[in-house]
């Protein structure tokens, strides 16, 4: 590498969103070296539907002392859930798995994903954003030991003894290392969203999200940070191909056949375009193997219309985190820390993963239709 300096970390981890920022921030408080890289400047957003439940990443957030940062952001505590289907009177629930805290939460990814990476810092992690990491270094063993990362142009030789890949759906961990597939789901489904303000839930509540199912399609609105609401639909493939067409329009078009929500929706006021996440088969993959591991969507994920990718990161982050501790620790071996961790981590998400996959092909279901 030319004169590159080699620092030694006991953990790299590559992504610093929910997974990866929750594993570093853990891991950190327990004393070790971490780094923690992503190609992206932070504080910046990224495609999101923002809901998770108490019992998910908001619990992680209590045990990472954040819950009440983000309270402050103006995230209303979501006690209830208002249901739709063709009538526009809704049925109100108690919240999905609310935990310890009693609620969930709905927050923007901006101010979220800042907080949670400071959080890593103030852990003693070492935080460089904009830097790319560009391949693997792997030993005669097949044992990876480290990573090329590059920050303006200058590249960098970094060891560590384990490699997290934190880095999302597409990780280019999985595919330096041709991580296998334990399981794929082919998309059936595409999400769309934007954020609106001027928006109130039923009899001007601001405590839960809405759901509305009609037929193959179902219209989410979450009261988020700020006094902003996320209001997002999960369509068909082939109502997909209308939206690329013509984006705005189709939006419209598909929250005016929600009863419950169409009217809300026209009172309020646009304050972004229109934000996709378009169909993607869901994937579960090996999480780990010598030297290295992964957690968030590098490891498993699945169609957004369940909402279950935020609570997946947070919960796996820390199974990760507990395995490499469990490890490095000398309390167990490299592969006993990585069975459990992928035990855990099937144990929490398989049913999830199924239920996601099951009902996507045809939303209907849900409603008895």
């Amino acid at each position: 590498m030319g004169g590159d300096r080699e620092p030694a970390f006991d953990v790299a981890i590559v992504g610093a969103r929910v997974a990866g920022s929750i594993t570093a921030a853990l891991l950190g408080d327990l004393g070790y070296r971490v780094l923690l890289v992503d190609s992206a400047g932070f504080p910046s957003d990224t495609i999101s539907t923002h809901f998770f439940r108490g019992g998910g990443l908001g619990g992680m957030l209590v045990r990472l002392g954040l819950l009440e940062q983000v309270l402050a952001l103006g995230c209303p505590p979501l006690t209830r859930e208002y249901e739709f289907s063709n009538d526009p009177t809704p049925t109100i629930v108690g919240p999905q798995d609310p935990g310890t805290i009693g609620h969930n939460l709905s927050c923007r990814r901006l101010p979220l994903d800042a907080l949670l990476l400071e959080r890593a810092r103030a852990s003693g992690a070492e935080i460089r954003d904009r830097t790319t990491a560009r391949e693997i270094l792997v030993d005669d063993s097949g044992r990876v030991t480290g990573l090329v990362i590059e920050h303006e142009g200058r590249r960098e030789t970094v060891r560590a003894d384990v490699i997290v890949g934190a880095d999302g759906r597409g990780s280019p961990l999985a595919r330096w290392l041709d991580v296998p597939t334990d399981r794929r789901e082919a998309a059936a489904r595409a999400m769309y969203f934007r954020y609106v303000t001027g928006y109130r839930g039923p009899d001007g509540s601001w405590d839960g999200p809405e759901f509305s199912v009609v037929g193959d399609e179902m219209v989410y609105v979450f009261p988020s940070d700020d006094g902003v609401a996320c209001v997002a639909v999960s369509v068909t493939l082939e109502v997909f191909e209308t939206f690329r067409r013509g984006p705005d329009v189709a939006f419209d078009e598909r929250i005016a056949g929600h009863p419950g929500i169409a009217a809300r929706y026209r009172s309020s006021t646009p304050v972004s375009r229109i934000l996709a996440s378009g169909p993607k088969d869901a994937v579960i993959r090996q999480a780990s193997g010598p030297g290295w591991a992964l957690v968030g969507d590098a490891s498993m994920h699945q169609d957004p219309w369940t909402g279950l990718g935020m609570d997946n990161a947070g919960v796996h982050a820390g199974f990760l985190a507990a395995a490499i501790d469990d490890w490095r620790s000398g309390r167990t071996s490299e592969d006993d820390a990585f069975r459990t961790y992928r035990q855990r981590r099937d144990e929490h998400a398989l049913g999830g993963f199924d239920f996601t996959a099951e009902y996507g092909r045809d939303l209907s279901r849900l409603r008895g239709g």
